[in-house]
């Protein structure tokens, strides 16, 4: 075919296909939610559809959450990217701003500083790549066609819009990640909710531009939700008797150290009142490194179904504390 023909039809076949989901408002399911907002929460169906209407489909939305780090990488090259040289200056500097949010967080919560700080040097580098794209865009791409998900990023586009009416948002200007998430601290619309705090007493609870309440945000987050139990370990190394394989991931602790020879593994350190942990395989290129987590392991999981994301907050944090001494 010729090469100028072969364009031409890619270009039409792309813009057909963006044309096709541009405006959402026709399409059936999407009045049907029009339908459940105005009856449930008062909606006016008008405005509503004329929000979606201007709602565009986001391809790259699909192909991201489709590819998400935490599922393709190693922990060696995820540790690598997440807990870089200027990570770690940046987490330096934010504490050296808000050494006392942090330390008032850690006093009324619970939560340490460092998690707190770790966290949100995680999720957006203090702030600086809280997202670009349109929240009511991605929501809309992953509740109408992103099938595997979809009734949880419904959820999720409800609690957008009633989000928006409380906080008086314009729905079309608020960005975030490409699955919905905001501001320093990278909430979904129902944590913004549920667990978004006006830390700094202003009357504004505003985790987008506002770093205080973000700080208290996120150890109101892993307090309440997480349940957090302070003075209790994340995580402790464990060593390999016999094993040399990955272990099956979860979160909630199980295991007994009594149990822990039977898959070929033993405690470091003492494991403190004989507390309960879950089993953690890592791996590297050139084998596995094992630990074991302990409630607040699966306290953290709480902001991100990913072992390697909890144990890059865990780690990234033992650097921070030296910083908050």
């Amino acid at each position: 075919m010729n090469l100028r023909i072969l364009l031409l039809f890619k270009i039409i076949f792309l813009g057909s296909f963006q044309f096709l989901y541009a405006d959402y408002s026709s399409r059936e399911e999407v009045k049907d939610f029009i339908l459940y907002m105005s009856e449930k929460h008062n909606f006016d169906s008008s405005e509503l559809a004329k929000l979606f209407d201007q709602a565009l489909y986001q391809e790259k939305v699909i192909r991201i959450m489709n590819r998400q780090p935490e599922g393709t990488m190693t922990w060696g090259r995820y540790k690598e990217m997440m807990i870089s040289d200027s990570r770690i200056s940046a987490g330096k500097e934010f504490i050296a701003t808000y050494r006392s949010e942090l330390k008032k967080a850690e006093e009324i919560y619970g939560v340490p500083a460092e998690i707190i700080a770790s966290i949100i040097g995680i999720e957006t580098r203090y702030g600086r790549i809280t997202g670009n794209t349109r929240v009511i865009d991605s929501l809309s791409t992953l509740a109408f066609d992103y099938p595997r998900r979809s009734k949880f990023f419904k959820i999720q586009l409800e609690e957008f819009l009633l989000l928006s009416k409380e906080e008086q948002f314009n729905p079309q200007e608020i960005k975030g990640s490409i699955a919905g998430a905001m501001g320093y601290g990278q909430f979904m619309p129902d944590s913004y909710r549920n667990y978004a705090v006006d830390f700094d007493k202003d009357g504004i609870r505003d985790i987008l531009n506002n770093p205080v309440d973000a700080i208290g945000s996120v150890a109101n987050f892993l307090n309440k939700k997480g349940k957090w139990k302070p003075n209790t370990p994340i995580a402790m190394k464990a060593l390999s008797i016999d094993r040399d394989e990955a272990i099956e991931s979860s979160f909630k602790p199980y295991m007994t150290d009594i149990e822990l020879s039977k898959i070929g593994l033993e405690s470091i350190e003492k494991i403190p009142g004989n507390l309960k942990f879950v089993p953690i395989s890592l791996d590297y290129e050139e084998g596995y490194e094992y630990w074991l987590g302990f409630d607040n392991y699966n306290s953290l999981s709480r902001y991100n179904r990913s072992k390697l994301y909890v144990m890059a907050v865990f780690e990234f944090s033992n650097l921070l504390s030296e910083y908050l001494k």
